[in-house]
């Protein structure tokens, strides 16, 4: 009996422990509250920045995404001046519970930049404890997930097992409340310290080998943090996706996946991204060239056929900055007081210098029903999507900023025009910039292809099938190509009325016809 006690023990407590469920596959997108994309928060109700959210939530379901991984900056421990991180999360999270579609939120805890275990602590504690907003806040095997960007340094294993424990006893209460500078938040008072368990998806980089780590790297960073995490996140956008060189992430995502998921029986959360420019890490600048749409197909065919993630994260929905976002705004900064976008050097308010990637977010559901079902999805009606740099490589602003250089450049970078054709049947498709006409005969069936540009002119593309001969689809770009100088939004109140600056944003686009 006295040795068959502590075994019972530890069974029941392994029963009771969140545990990784087989066979559900999800897509996340990363989600930065401190960008209201739409709507500033200039409506004392706050009403109107709900309804653009429940915007946004139904472009992200109309593409297949679950759910958003709020990024959340800074929190209580920074003082007054940061509760809006949990006003615009309370709205989010009303635009949730409101539309009743099945979308979920979870946090992703960015400890690069301030946060502390007790911020952890309160916002779970505020949000999934609180009996409205925890019926929309992502739950896994009965625990509440919460993700992280960094963390390792910042507060160590010791800190998040002390998150875990807090919050699964109720002990180390969050006692406070929000200011009354946001009197319309629906989580403003001290949250209920009552006791809750957390899953925890962190995303880790010192001593788990970096952006682009080796399997033995991965191996140390789990064997150091296996007792402490249930999961991890690969934040793997700073490569060249299929490059086959040492800045090509997918063998570290295919690592992750051996180390986490299959090795481990954790969970593996897996990147997919669009492009990656680092254009507000002014240590490096670093652009990684995704070659259009073929570097997002790579990652996503790696977690179709090799990897077979649980869950992905597209990194991201509205990083603007960086250039990750797939959300189909069409220029964040043509929305009074919602982004200030000035991480990059320029101003506030630069219009037309972020472009829409609203092709990005069309041709998603055809990658994210196929990871989910395993099955690629038939294709029933023609669609083309296109992207491109708005400025050659042979060009740069007279203020070099955000700063480009040979240093900063990464992957095979040209002046190209990048087009995935879906097609239901054969045909030809022709991609027109200035004098450079491109025709290419295409196969039914996904396929990527790119055509050269020149200055001064904006792209237009046209597919004739075969059967018929004659144009059945016709689009041209939203934006010209070459080197521009940006107005000034007037709401900035900038004393400038234009500024010069580099940009290396894809312009996308689409167009899609008939079943």
């Amino acid at each position: 009996m006295d040795i068959l006690l502590p075994l019972l023990v530890l069974t029941l407590f392994s029963l009771l422990a969140p545990q990784k469920i087989m066979g559900q596959k999800k897509v996340f997108a990363h989600y930065l509250l401190t960008n209201q994309d739409y709507q500033g928060n200039t409506d004392t109700t706050g009403q109107l920045k709900v309804q653009a959210y429940e915007k946004e939530i139904q472009q992200a379901q109309a593409a297949g995404i679950d759910g958003f991984a709020l990024d959340v900056g800074s929190w209580l421990s920074e003082g007054v001046s940061s509760e809006y991180y949990i006003a615009y999360a309370s709205q989010m999270f009303e635009a949730a519970y409101e539309l009743h579609t099945g979308f979920k939120l979870f946090f992703s805890d960015d400890f690069c930049c301030g946060n502390t275990v007790s911020d952890a602590e309160d916002m779970m504690r505020r949000f999934a404890n609180d009996p409205i907003f925890s019926t929309v806040y992502y739950q896994y095997n009965g625990a509440f997930v919460l993700s992280t960007f960094s963390g390792e340094t910042q507060i160590g294993t010791s800190g998040f097992q002390q998150i875990r424990s807090d919050l699964a006893n109720g002990t180390k209460p969050s006692m406070q409340s929000v200011s009354s500078t946001w009197p319309t938040i629906e989580v403003g008072g001290a949250p209920s310290n009552a006791d809750l368990q957390i899953f925890l998806v962190p995303a880790f980089f010192n001593g788990w080998g970096g952006d682009i780590p080796t399997l033995s790297e991965v191996q140390s960073g789990f064997n150091s943090w296996s007792s402490t995490i249930n999961g991890s996140l690969y934040w793997g956008i700073a490569g060249v996706p299929g490059s086959g060189g040492t800045i090509d992430q997918i063998p570290s995502s295919e690592d992750y996946a051996t180390v986490v998921q299959d090795n481990g029986g954790k969970v593996y959360m897996a990147p997919i991204a669009l492009q990656f420019w680092g254009a507000n890490a002014a240590s490096s600048y670093k652009y990684y060239e995704y070659s259009g749409y073929s570097g997002m197909r790579k990652m996503w065919m790696d977690a179709i056929n090799v990897s077979h993630p649980d869950w992905v994260e597209i990194i991201t929905w509205n990083d603007f900055v960086e250039g990750t976002y797939v959300s189909p705004i069409d220029d964040p900064n043509k929305y009074e007081y919602a982004n200030y976008l000035t991480g990059s050097g320029l101003p506030t308010g630069v219009l037309r210098y972020f472009h829409t990637h609203a092709g990005a977010t069309a041709l998603l559901p055809y990658f994210i029903q196929w990871y989910k079902t395993g099955v690629q999805p038939a294709i029933t009606n023609d669609s083309i999507y296109w992207a491109y740099r708005t400025q050659s490589v042979n060009d740069k602003a007279s203020n070099n900023t955000p700063t480009i250089s040979a240093s900063t450049d990464n992957g095979p970078i040209a002046d190209e025009i990048y087009v995935t054709a879906n097609l239901a049947q054969p045909g030809t498709l022709v991609v027109t910039s200035g004098s450079k006409v491109t025709a290419f005969t295409l196969a039914a069936g996904s396929t990527d292809v790119k055509a050269p540009f020149v200055d001064g002119n904006t792209p237009t593309f046209t597919f004739r099938p075969t059967s018929t001969g004659t144009v059945e689809l016709s689009g041209t770009g939203t934006d010209p190509i070459g080197l521009a100088t940006y107005a000034i939004a007037s709401w900035a109140g900038s004393s400038s009325t234009s500024t010069a600056a580099n940009d290396y944003y894809y312009s996308t686009g689409s167009v899609a016809g008939k079943p």
